[in-house]
């Protein structure tokens, strides 16, 4: 808002915290003060809208409310959520939040009833509860989405589960692998990063805070139990100082599942720009995922790869932000904690993108066989000859020394790789990658 709108020169009336006198806060301080919140809030409004009718549910349940006040309650939320979903429930800098909006509405189009349904609530605990059920919904969507790429990963495993590829330690040649162990090894990493996703979920974020008030209850014998099963909450956030004492750090834990899945993509993509480079050609970039030069007519790039690795460090950021925003504060609410959205929804936002467009890459990838056979040198296969001296009775140190010793005589048939390969039979091995297992896994993620 400019300072040098008409509107500036107007006193807002509709604070919650106004009382009858009216005041006039100076309109670079206001603007200071909501920063991008009300952005942010604005996407808040539906979890908003659920937290009050829980909330007003229970105001009744205590005689706060009439049966009456709760059936105006209900028609004034399905209103707000009827406009909010035609894009005519917008919220403005003089609302401040979407806490302030919700209640004016109420207020101005339903009386009392608006007056009536922050009865011992605060903004502190009402942003804390809708911030935990926007962040379950979230992680519910990401955990489909990281479900999703898992399965395509282990179906192009199979598909691929015997074509050769060399195996890198050093950022040299090391040992024969395949696309199948290659590809089921992200699909496995992406198991262990939904079970995290799914602990921090379950564990953390689905404990209700509402009715912890300002951080210090109120003096009402409000049944929080009753009204986190209102809320679909596993359990209730005892005690009320923790409750905001615990903003920031739950946010931060949500952040951590999403930097741990971006850390398994960054991986993937740092390995899809290496081997698609004209040095490997193990797969080919097909147009539908690929860019080009504004200069250079030959150019195909996996931009798309490289943003992802990008943006794992933006995710990361956004994690320790939220961290660096909580440090150093007593116990209680802080204007400050307002700032944890930003980094919140970004860092969500990147990673369900990061997930989505990966599948695609995923799907669409060509690998090149003959690229790939091409690259199985003889050297690849020295501790496989080794090996095959210690089942013949040597001792490995001697073999080893015997192999190295002579490595320019190795040959390596080409049509005995994939051989070589299955015989790999302990578990997670090249011929044993166990992917039904891997399929268990991922289906009972979904439970």
């Amino acid at each position: 808002m400019s300072s040098n709108s008409k509107n500036d020169k107007k006193p807002i009336k509709r604070k919650l915290w106004y009382k009858e006198k009216t005041l006039k806060i100076d309109p670079q301080v206001e603007q200071y003060n909501a920063g991008d919140d009300i952005l942010y809030d604005q996407e808040l409004i539906p979890y908003d809208v659920e937290g009050s009718w829980a909330y007003g549910k229970m105001l009744k349940r205590h005689g706060i409310l009439s049966a009456a006040e709760l059936k105006k309650l209900r028609k004034g939320l399905d209103e707000i959520m009827e406009l909010y979903e035609k894009g005519k429930f917008k919220l403005k800098l003089e609302d401040e939040d979407c806490h302030t909006k919700i209640e004016n509405y109420l207020t101005t189009h339903h009386g009392d009833i608006g007056k009536k349904i922050h009865t011992a609530r605060s903004r502190n605990d009402q942003v804390l509860v809708t911030m935990r059920l926007f962040m379950k919904e979230k992680l519910n969507e990401m955990k489909k989405l990281a479900i999703y790429l898992a399965e395509t990963l282990t179906k192009t495993a199979k598909k691929y589960e015997y074509m050769p590829m060399p195996g890198y330690t050093h950022m040299q040649k090391a040992m024969p692998t395949s696309l199948g162990t290659w590809y089921s090894a992200f699909a496995e990493s992406l198991v262990d990063d939904i079970e995290m996703l799914s602990a921090i979920r379950n564990l953390m974020v689905d404990q209700n805070p509402l009715g912890s008030g300002a951080g210090y209850g109120s003096p009402f014998d409000f049944d929080r139990d009753k009204l986190s099963q209102d809320l679909g909450f596993k359990k209730t956030q005892k005690n009320v100082i923790y409750c905001q004492n615990s903003r920031g750090k739950i946010e931060g834990m949500v952040l951590e599942a999403c930097c741990q899945i971006m850390l398994t993509l960054n991986k993937l993509a740092s390995d899809l720009m290496f081997f698609t480079t004209q040095e490997f050609l193990f797969f080919t970039i097909p147009d539908q995922i690929s860019t080009g030069s504004s200069i250079m007519p030959q150019k195909k790039n996996l931009d798309v790869a490289e943003l992802i690795r990008a943006r794992t460090a933006t995710v990361m950021a956004c994690r320790n932000e939220i961290t660096m925003n909580i440090l150093n504060k007593i116990s209680g609410y802080h204007r400050d904690g307002q700032e944890i959205k930003r980094p919140l929804f970004l860092g969500l936002r990147y990673t369900s993108m990061s997930l989505k467009v990966m599948k695609i890459i995923i799907k669409n990838l060509i690998p090149n066989e003959k690229e790939l056979l091409n690259d199985m040198n003889p050297e690849l296969f020295a501790a496989h000859k080794a090996f095959e001296m210690v089942k013949k009775g040597e001792s490995f140190r001697n073999a080893y020394k015997k192999v190295g010793d002579s490595l320019e005589k190795l040959e390596i048939d080409k049509n005995n790789i994939v051989k070589m390969l299955k015989e790999s039979k302990h578990q997670g091995g090249t011929g044993n990658l166990q992917l039904e297992k891997l399929n268990k896994e991922i289906e009972k993620l979904k439970d």
